[in-house]
């Protein structure tokens, strides 16, 4: 009963919800065990996934920002020790992951798949470029994890240092590499030269297409504002100037009156920007200069990243335990109460009553069958409505290119430097491209889904249809005069337990309409059936940062190439540049989208979508009903043999039903308590 009192405790630090994440894992056991008395095995399997969830589960926060910014020194700060290597030249030149242990060391793993375990203080020679040594090294790294007591990460929380942006296209290449897979980002930004070019690109077209309500804006250095008031002026103008940026792009591709530019805002919110001196932070925590610290504003800093991750990660990762619990509560209730009353119904009526519930489980199994053609049906239809926009692409991008070279200004002095002009046009017509693609992929992602939350609205009815068959399954075992409160309470349980597996449907559909992509997520993935969250979603989302960025970057390593500077330059006509520029771009773009057909791509994303939602939606009916249909099978089984229930059972059933109904009730009201959190 001690877990059930802390089960009550408020919510308001990670710690409680450490210590309810454990409550959960100890009441999931109870339940797993009641299960396996009472032969319900997809409940069995379904606690052991989530349980395995949290065991896995790692929420990765990426650090990222132009070289020379000081993320290696803002991380060390977290950290509380100088455990990354920083330096004033660019010094990352690999992915750093943070990661809890007792014990500190790094395991780096190389490209070949080779590992080595190494101490923290060798860790400069394999992931930095300050020596020639190191850079040779470092370019054969994979990535290295280093192994820290660090608070932060105690909660199964990692911490990755990126390579700087702009400092060179690899650098920046594997700081895009990793952005799909991470569940928030900082920003790092200097206060002395806030929000550059390079950084409002990084904003609008990768962390933007990503998930805005999943970064943080850190300005850094602000201990060099000279005079007071400074700091803050740069704070809110940094605050400003994002929003702006999110306003311009958001605008520009719905158009301000549209509703998808509503959903954008209210998804991005009120940008999280704060000002704080990495240095100070670190140099406060070693010498326990408290009066530095507070100086520094790292604590409120702290204090607001503690409460992220509670909100915006625990929320969501404790609502699927959550909603197992109360889903196999009622499972095991509904269980009892058949058990029990179909024991002492006459055989006549047992029988009469048995063969009609099979009945309507074999209804509801060949329903399915037509829910999944159904789905495979509006897999197809998405893949209908998104080729008119896929056979656009090759021309889109080619008119795009061609506009960008046709208004870039060339003198003859920039021939003079025929690299330096070709790699700054090649980066116009790079950025040009990705923007082009980028919303060619918004689009795309918007079709996809759109036909997903159709399927999920439309799938209402026939998860509505379940939970109604078998609770008149269980009502028709019971006597009812005899057990009204019972069935009033149990039976009420029951339904609400079976509406939670499906969640995930409905918590995507109002999710999307209220918040959109970060809503939808949201929404999915405090469902049990978070195949749709994790599979789906979190791919839509990552979908449009590789897609463009494949064919930009492609694009952008051949403008230095040899065989492109003799083309362009081989004589030097300043009349004749641009149209041999041109011939050039629309080749290599023809070349790029011929050896990465992206239509091929697409289908096979739409393809993956659909057939989540159809497992999804097949493992929790299956569930559902394979645990009913075992109860009969067991007590027709009894029946035949006349055999009864001994006290001695019947007192342990009590007991289960006792005991479930406790978990039940708390894990409805840490979820009620979840979802008004998330609301805020």
């Amino acid at each position: 009963m001690e877990a059930g009192n802390n089960h009550n405790a408020p919510l308001a630090s990670l710690t409680d919800y450490n210590k309810l994440a454990n409550n959960l894992v100890v009441d999931l056991k109870r339940l797993r065990s009641f299960s396996e008395k009472l032969n319900l095995h997809q409940s069995i399997s379904s606690i052991d996934d989530v349980l395995q969830r949290i065991e896995e589960k790692t929420f990765w926060v990426a650090v990222v920002g132009e070289f020379k910014r000081g993320k290696s020194t803002f991380i060390n700060a977290l950290l509380g020790q100088e455990i990354l290597p920083s330096d004033i030249e660019p010094c990352s030149a690999t992915l750093n992951r943070v990661t809890y242990s007792l014990n500190s060391y790094v395991e780096v793993e190389f490209i070949d798949g080779e590992k080595e375990k190494i101490a923290i203080d060798e860790l400069a020679n394999y992931v930095t470029k300050l020596t020639p040594e190191a850079e040779a090294k470092a370019a054969t790294v994979k990535e290295a994890v280093v192994y820290y007591p660090a608070t932060y990460c105690k909660n199964n929380v990692d911490i990755i240092d990126t390579p700087g942006l702009n400092d060179d296209p690899s650098m920046t290449g594997v700081t895009l590499s990793v952005l799909p897979r991470v569940d928030a980002a900082i920003l790092v930004i200097m206060a002395q030269s806030p929000v550059s070019e390079v950084e409002r690109d990084f904003l609008e077209n990768k962390l933007l297409t990503n998930d805005l309500g999943r970064v943080i804006f850190v300005v850094t250095g602000i201990d060099r504002c000279n005079r007071p008031g400074d700091a803050d002026k740069v704070i809110a103008s940094v605050k400003k100037r994002i929003r702006e940026y999110v306003l311009e792009r958001a605008a520009q591709q719905w158009g301000e009156n549209s509703a998808e530019y509503e959903v954008y805002l209210k998804k991005i919110g009120d940008p999280k920007v704060f000002g704080l001196s990495a240095y100070q932070a670190l140099e406060a925590k070693h010498s326990k200069d408290d009066e530095l610290l507070a100086e520094s504003r790292f604590v409120e800093f702290e204090k607001a990243l503690e409460q992220f991750l509670v909100r915006e990660r625990g929320a969501i990762e404790l609502q699927v335990p959550l909603n197992r619990a109360i889903a196999t509560s009622g499972e095991i209730l509904s269980t009892i109460n058949i058990q029990e009353s179909a024991l002492k119904m006459k055989l006549e009526d047992f029988e009469k009553t048995y063969e009609t519930s099979i009945a309507e489980i074999a209804e509801l199994r060949s329903r399915k069958k037509d829910e999944m053609q159904l789905i495979d049906k509006a897999a197809e239809n998405v893949r209908y409505n998104v080729r008119p926009l896929l056979n656009k692409l090759e021309d889109d991008l080619k008119q795009t290119a061609l506009q960008v070279i046709d208004s870039t200004t060339i003198t003859s002095k920039d021939l003079n430097n025929k690299k330096a002009l070709a790699e700054k046009l090649g980066r116009k017509v790079s950025t040009s491209l990705q923007n082009a693609g980028q919303k060619l992929a918004d689009k795309i992602q918007i079709e996809i889904q759109r036909g997903l939350v159709e399927e999920v609205d439309r799938l209402k009815d026939f998860a509505n249809s379940v939970v109604t068959v078998l609770n008149r399954i269980e009502m028709q075992f019971i006597d009812v005069e005899a057990n009204s409160n019972r069935k009033r309470n149990a039976g009420g349980e029951a339904i609400a337990a079976a509406l939670a597996v499906f969640t995930g449907f409905g918590g995507i559909w109002s999710g999307f309409r209220t918040a959109g992509v970060k809503g939808a997520a949201v929404g999915a993935a405090g469902s049990v059936g978070t195949a749709i969250g994790a599979g789906v979603l979190a791919g839509l989302i990552g979908f449009p940062i590789t897609w463009p960025a494949l064919i930009a970057i492609s694009v952008v390593s051949v403008f230095t190439g040899g065989w492109l500077t003799k083309l362009v330059f081989g004589g030097e006509q300043l009349e004749t540049f641009k149209e041999n520029y041109k011939e050039a771009i629309i080749k290599e773009i023809e070349k790029q989208l011929k050896s990465n057909p992206i239509n091929h791509k697409v289908e096979d994303h739409i393809s993956t979508s659909f057939e989540h939602l159809k497992q999804t939606l097949s493992q929790e009916v299956e569930a559902l009903l394979d645990n009913t249909q075992s109860t009969l099978y067991e007590l027709n089984r009894k029946r035949q043999q006349n055999e009864t229930q001994t006290e001695a059972e019947h007192k342990e059933l009590d007991e289960i039903r006792a005991e479930t109904e406790r978990i039940l009730g708390s894990a409805q009201r840490r979820s009620q308590e979840l979802v008004e959190i998330m609301s805020v």
